[in-house]
């Protein structure tokens, strides 16, 4: 059983995907999810997360929502730690964002370098090559009313760059259609989190945990870093992936 923000859970995972640029092998991803940062977690959890993943040499970190569990302004001491990233930060907004304000989240995380990627398009090079990033609102954005454009956005890739979708819920692969994204990063599942809660969570959520291959697209669901409701995790370990294109 594990506990409260102790542990970080990096996980070394080698990707391969027959669609993706094969100049782009080598490349290193880290993804956190769902962090749910409230009061309670310690600014040395989050101090030693940012310098563990600089020490990863990673080439850049994507975040695929969940990161408040609080208003920002509650934790923006946590939040000024992503300051200290030396590598290019993207995030997308997760169901707990909406609740607890992803005004104030854009504000304080584009202070601290990390870009909101809500339903936008960027284009990165990375060791001079181009990647395309390509990120969704949460499916629940429309309570704010903010709608998500999906196919229009879509529409504007550029379907000769390898692509990577951000989306928080990873039933979102399902808009995918033809177009070309070829790995789509996901989390909120948290693996269930507490078993056996987690059998629950596995029927309404057919991508449940790991690596899916959904048409021409790799999805991959992390389990997150963080918890909801208990600070509690059961068979359902805290997950960082550190992603190998190969």
């Amino acid at each position: 059983m594990q506990r409260g923000w102790r542990d970080f859970g990096f996980e070394e995972i080698a990707l391969r995907s027959d669609t993706f640029c094969p100049l782009l092998n080598g490349i290193r991803i880290v993804q956190l999810s769902d962090l749910h940062l409230s009061k309670k977690v310690n600014l040395s959890y989050m101090q030693n997360l940012i310098k563990q993943i600089n020490d990863s040499k990673a080439d850049i970190l994507l975040i695929t929502g969940d990161i408040l569990q609080t208003s920002a302004h509650h934790i923006e001491e946590l939040l000024r730690c992503f300051k200290e990233l030396q590598i290019p930060s993207y995030y997308v907004s997760g169901n707990h964002d909406i609740v607890y304000g992803i005004d104030a989240l854009e504000k304080i995380m584009s202070k601290n370098s990390v870009i909101c990627l809500d339903n936008k398009i960027e284009t990165v090079v990375l060791r001079g090559r181009e990647l395309q990033l390509v990120g969704l609102s949460d499916r629940y954005s429309f309570v704010l009313g903010v709608k998500r454009p999906i196919k229009e956005l879509f529409c504007k890739l550029n379907p000769t760059i390898s692509t990577i979708l951000l989306a928080h819920q990873p039933k979102d692969v399902e808009y995918i259609e033809d177009f070309r994204i070829d790995i789509q990063l996901s989390g909120h599942t948290h693996g269930g989190q507490i078993y056996p809660f987690s059998l629950v969570v596995k029927f309404f959520q057919p991508y449940f945990s790991g690596l899916y291959r959904v048409k021409n697209t790799l999805l991959y669901v992390s389990r997150g870093v963080g918890y909801w409701g208990f600070n509690i995790r059961y068979k359902a370990s805290s997950q960082i992936p550190l992603f190998t294109i190969n």
